[in-house]
């Protein structure tokens, strides 16, 4: 009799396990092939003056795995997108095709643009304008405080953008040997300690220049293109004792342009310029 109920108990548990609760979600899970949306305006624009001729992946949607999971984000305002988008090509990508060539951002490409609405902030306090990785993808950060009509807001989110494409073109053609030693001296970890006065009296032409020689490199051709060659004389006149050094590295840079690319680095700064004062009316 027991073996009996036995058997009868698990023929109605095995009927009841097998009933099905209903059918599986069609929809694909978000990030697992499920990433599906209309196309909007700014989908268009972004495939028509970035993806299509570039090949540069724009990615203003929210997806945390492109980020710092150790620091608050948030996303950009999608009003934000296309007036960023407009001063990437404007101030970075018109004046390099100008003086450069059709062909040249196709040799030398950031293959994807992450637009992040919020700041990021390292432990030491300070502020991440934005990242590079490999020359792959480049991370602008705070973009939902970008101004298209504030030429500062405008300088400092494109010298960002011209500082990692100069990464970019040293790391495919290493700038010069001479620039070896020109201030070693002065290179520290601890360059947030130092203020912009103390980086100028040292020939450096940020604080940030002083993390290394590479970033030196960089922010001194950075400097030069969008905060424009008066700026950069007007801290030559100011700090005469370095005078020598910043002049030394400034003819090192146009000498490396022409010499690397075949880029007269001197049209360059004029095409950035007017590439910015396009923007700002």
């Amino acid at each position: 009799m027991k073996t009996k109920l036995m058997i009868m108990l698990v023929i109605v548990f095995g009927l009841f396990s097998c009933e099905k609760e209903g059918a599986l979600p069609k929809d694909p899970i978000f990030d697992l092939g499920g990433e599906r949306w209309k196309r909007t305006d700014i989908d268009n624009l972004i495939y028509k003056d970035f993806t299509k001729p570039y090949n540069i992946e724009i990615k203003y949607k929210w997806n945390p795995y492109e980020l710092n999971h150790n620091r608050t984000l948030v996303p950009i305002r999608e009003s934000q997108v296309p007036y960023v988008l407009k001063a990437i090509k404007t101030v970075w990508m018109e004046p390099y095709e100008k003086v450069g060539s059709k062909n040249f951002l196709r040799q030398f490409p950031f293959l994807k643009f992450i637009l992040t609405g919020s700041p990021e902030f390292q432990s030491d306090g300070s502020e991440i304008m934005g990242l590079a990785e490999g020359g792959a993808k480049i991370i602008l950060f705070n973009m939902n405080e970008f101004l298209i009509d504030n030429r500062p807001s405008i300088e400092n989110t494109m010298h960002t953008v011209h500082h990692e494409f100069a990464h970019i073109l040293h790391q495919t053609i290493h700038y010069p040997e001479e620039w070896r030693g020109i201030s070693t001296q002065w290179y520290t970890p601890t360059w947030f300690n130092s203020d912009m006065p103390t980086a100028n009296a040292q020939g450096l032409i940020t604080p940030y220049a002083k993390s290394s020689e590479r970033e030196d490199f960089v922010e001194t051709i950075t400097y030069l293109l969008i905060h424009g060659q008066d700026e950069f004389d007007w801290i030559v006149d100011e700090y005469k004792d370095a005078a020598h050094i910043f002049r030394l590295k400034e003819s090192l840079i146009v000498k490396y342009f022409k010499d690397a690319f075949n880029i007269d680095f001197r049209e360059l700064q004029k095409e950035v310029e007017k590439g910015i004062s396009k923007i700002v009316l």
